[in-house]
């Protein structure tokens, strides 16, 4: 996972299986009129109260309560300005995202002990995230699994080969995953949930970035003024604008002897532009892909162009020497302030983009295997 500055990161409330709730008036469940926004009954249900979050101010409290009756029953009236996104809490550890609007009479029943054994009824939009997050909780279950079973080959001999085929593995998943999204959203394009899915969808590849499209082509006219809408947009926008083929801006920071080091100046060379920081332990974690990359393709034309968005130079360069970063290194120190990552839209981090001999884009954050096979292509 990248970090972020300072977003809301729907994928990360999916992943969870964060769900959501909101209030409603005992007496109509006593008279079983539990058709109101959300309402249900739940075995396991162990609190006598439920709210509902509403992920654009979850901070605010909860904007409606649900007294919840002896048998699991609950009833939310909360009508919503607009459709949104909100969750609820039914236990410790398993919580609902929805979308919801105003008019909708969504159900949820099942057990609360675990995700999976929650349904939900009443609307497209409801339906369609329930499915798509029991669908992403077997892929997270499943990765997990991998990264268990990697740890009793940490301090084997073949590590590295034990890795590759582990990260096959991996991207494999990953790719499960993008092709469900991309299916899901082509069959029914206009769904206001499809922006919480496409959080899951990466925005690099033909296939992805066209999905993208026909979603936005669907949602715009109904959906032109959720904020939920306009944060998808964005993201649509910031993967066109370093489509295959496009130019990147110039860069000239200086490298940690203070020098000015133009991109440019490494024109003739197919070049990674990769944005960092010592304190990105995901961007730490990849460095490792790119070491080897350049080890095996420098000599056949490839070099990288690291650009931190580091702090302080000491931490910068303590990274660069732990991570056997040789390659040109550039910052100007002004952490998200940097010049190069506004140029760039930077939002989050590790973000690479990889250009050809000319300044070109040929491949968007290309990471793990991915890097290596595009360099395979491009320069043997």
């Amino acid at each position: 996972m990248m970090m972020k500055r300072n977003l809301w990161l729907l994928s990360i409330l999916i992943s969870t299986l964060l769900f959501a709730c909101g209030s409603g008036n005992a007496e109509a469940q006593q008279d079983g009129k539990l058709n109101g926004i959300l309402s249900g009954k739940l075995e396991g249900l162990s609190t006598g109260q439920l709210y509902l979050i509403d992920l654009l101010n979850p901070k605010k409290g909860p904007v409606d309560t649900a007294f919840v009756s002896e048998d699991g029953a609950f009833y939310f009236d909360f009508q919503p300005a607009e459709i949104g996104f909100y969750r609820l809490n039914v236990s410790q550890n398993i919580a609902v995202i929805l979308p919801l609007e105003s008019g909708d009479q969504v159900s949820l029943s099942g057990n609360v002990n675990t995700a999976k054994g929650i349904e939900v009824s009443g609307s497209d939009n409801a339906e369609r995230m329930t499915e798509f997050n029991h669908f992403l909780q077997d892929i997270n279950e499943a990765q997990n699994q991998l990264n268990e079973d990697f740890q009793q080959y940490a301090n084997s001999p073949k590590r590295d080969s034990i890795m590759k085929s582990f990260r096959n593995e991996y991207q494999e998943l990953e790719n499960q995953k993008a092709s469900k999204v991309r299916d899901m959203v082509n069959e029914k394009p206009g769904l206001f949930a499809n922006i919480a899915l496409m959080e899951q969808l990466p925005t690099n590849g033909k296939a992805n970035i066209e999905t993208y499209k026909k979603a936005d082509a669907a949602l715009a006219e109904r959906y032109g003024n959720s904020p939920f809408y306009r944060s998808f947009k964005s993201r649509l926008e910031d993967a066109i604008k370093f489509a295959p083929g496009s130019s990147v801006p110039e860069i000239n920071l200086p490298n940690p002897d203070g020098e000015l080091v133009p991109l440019s100046s490494l024109r003739g060379k197919v070049v990674l532009i990769d944005f960092w920081a010592s304190w990105c332990k995901p961007c730490r974690r990849e460095n490792p892909n790119v070491v080897a990359a350049y080890q095996k393709y420098k000599d056949k034309g490839f070099t990288v162009y690291g650009v931190s968005l580091d702090r302080t130079k000491e931490a910068w360069v303590r990274a660069i020497e732990q991570d056997n970063l040789t390659w040109t290194q550039v910052s100007d120190l002004k952490f998200w302030q940097s010049e190069a990552a506004k140029a760039y839209g930077v939002k989050g981090i590790p973000f690479a983009l990889l250009i050809d001999e000319e300044g070109k884009v040929i491949g968007k954050n290309l990471r793990g295997p991915a890097l290596q096979q595009k360099l395979a292509e491009v320069l043997n």
